[in-house]
């Protein structure tokens, strides 16, 4: 079997104690049938605490989570009681594994880490887009037919092509993504020529692309995307109260209730929050974007410009295969766009709405007015100060590891009302 994996892949280690976003909190831990069948055999008083901890439902096996949420072999210095006790091979599949992950699709396989774990994610912010190719040895492989085949070589040159040509991508956030859209849609039309593109047929998107109708001009931060945002949010499920206090800040900024902040804030009438027509929620220009990240410190701009390119290489490897089963490029450009526009606009909004107080507490300021610690402070960044990494890992807790989340971000199509206007 082919296996790809990046760079940064064999350099992971567990920091274990020094881990401030633990694993160890907040999952529920699933036991693989040969764990549970060794957490039988072990002696003595531990043994005696495994299979009392160790709980049965409808024939899956687990161990539940603690009233504070840890797991409950989570020791107070922050180390694996299990690890202590039986070493570290004594741990179940899933805590073995983590943050490590493989996906295969006949004869080729990827493995990654998980941008969930803040060791990983650190290895991912630097990663320089190096990827490493090897063989395994594999008992069975899939034998794909030569079309699936086909398709899975174009891909993976498409990946390559673009691999080249992300350094020079504007650092611009909407520009960035006009050049990688463009990229997506002459890929979709060699790869995928019969796809359709949302409302749009291949021959539209041809003519978008080539016939004198130039995408230069189209906005992906305008004031419809950011209420196509509410109602994605709005279909989350939701996994901690952070992401609510997320959601809720992000709601406030778009809606009525911000208008006199912003008023307050930019003193320029045309960047007023404005009411639409039918319709509860406010609208937020791409323009008021700009300003929030102007107001960034310059090197909080350039934390973001280095991050930009090396979130759209995790995003795209980790969901290198994802067009083989929607049978199109465009979920994934969706995927990719929705993720980092999520992070993006929490970057800015949480970056512009807090500031150092009392040492390394951060709470929420508004027209210079200190609101309640409690009412904004998310305990996600562990009292430092909000950062990329931070929010990176938060959304990847929140969002990636349900299939459902996932499925949300899968169908934004920029050309619909290009396309609804008979283009």
């Amino acid at each position: 079997m082919d296996i790809e994996y990046p760079s940064y892949y064999d350099q992971f280690h567990c920091i274990a104690s020094s881990c401030k976003d633990s694993c160890c909190r907040g999952w529920c831990i699933d036991v693989d049938k040969d764990s549970r069948e060794r957490y039988d055999r072990v002696p003595g008083s531990f043994g005696e605490k495994l299979r009392a901890t160790l709980k049965e439902e409808k024939g899956n096996y687990f161990f539940p989570l603690e009233e504070n949420g840890d797991c409950p072999f989570l020791k107070k210095n922050g180390l694996c009681e299990m690890i202590c006790e039986l070493g570290e091979d004594a741990l179940c599949e899933v805590c073995q594994s983590y943050p490590r992950m493989k996906r295969s699709y006949g004869n080729y396989a990827q493995y990654d880490l998980n941008a969930s774990c803040e060791e990983a994610f650190r290895l991912i912010l630097s990663w320089d887009g190096e990827i490493f190719r090897g063989r395994e040895d594999t008992d069975v492989e899939e034998i794909l037919s030569s079309e699936k085949e086909r398709e899975l070589i174009h891909l993976i040159a498409f990946r390559s092509a673009l691999w080249e040509e992300i350094p020079y991508f504007s650092k611009d956030f909407n520009a960035f993504f006009l050049e990688l859209y463009k990229f997506f849609l002459e890929a979709e039309l060699l790869i995928y020529p019969n796809a359709s593109a949302g409302k749009c047929k291949a021959g539209k998107v041809e003519r978008l692309n080539s016939e004198n109708v130039h995408l230069d001009g189209f906005s992906f931060l305008n004031e419809e995307r950011f209420l196509e945002a509410i109602n994605w949010q709005k279909k989350i499920k939701e996994k901690s109260l952070d992401f609510s206090k997320w959601r809720e800040l992000f709601l406030e900024e778009v809606t009525k209730k911000g208008k006199k902040r912003f008023e307050y804030e930019f003193k320029n009438e045309s960047n007023t929050v404005e009411k639409s027509e039918g319709n509860k929620e406010g609208r937020m220009n791409q323009s008021r974007l700009e300003e929030y990240f102007l107001k960034l410190p310059k090197e909080k701009q350039i934390d973001w410009e280095k991050a930009m390119p090396a979130l759209c290489r995790y995003f795209l490897f980790r969901y290198t295969l994802l067009p083989l089963e929607e049978a199109s490029l465009l979920p994934l450009f969706s995927l990719v766009y929705q993720s980092i526009e999520w992070i993006y606009t929490a970057y800015l909004l949480i970056l512009n709405q807090y500031s150092v107080k009392d040492g390394n507490c951060y709470t929420g300021l508004i027209e210079g007015k200190e609101k309640k610690k409690e009412d904004k402070h998310f305990s996600c960044f562990f009292s430092e100060e909000p950062s990329i990494l931070r929010i990176a890992v938060f959304f990847s807790k929140e969002i990636e590891h349900d299939e459902e989340n996932i499925r949300q971000l899968l169908s934004y199509n920029p050309l619909s009302n290009i396309c609804k206007k008979g283009v």
